[in-house]
């Protein structure tokens, strides 16, 4: 089948037919062009970025912040 022929094809397809072979075709060039990152590097590369630099804050300071942010804001 030559080129001209497969699009006269698709062109002949339903609406429905057309949409989902765009939608299928649409994914393969995606993975194709930007392949899937396996998840195990994305977890490294996010590993520690919501780690504080000292230790964790206790609950009186949290509160005291809390209520800081609250006088300033309604203030």
């Amino acid at each position: 089948m030559t080129r001209e022929q497969l699009f006269e094809e698709i062109r002949r397809l339903p609406l429905e037919q057309r949409v989902e072979l765009l939608e299928v075709i649409s994914r393969s060039v995606r993975e194709e062009v930007r392949p899937r990152e396996p998840r195990g590097s994305v977890v490294e590369r996010l590993r520690g970025i919501a780690k504080p630099d000292g230790p964790p804050p206790s609950d009186e300071e949290i509160k005291e912040d809390y209520t800081r942010h609250l006088m300033e804001k309604y203030s």
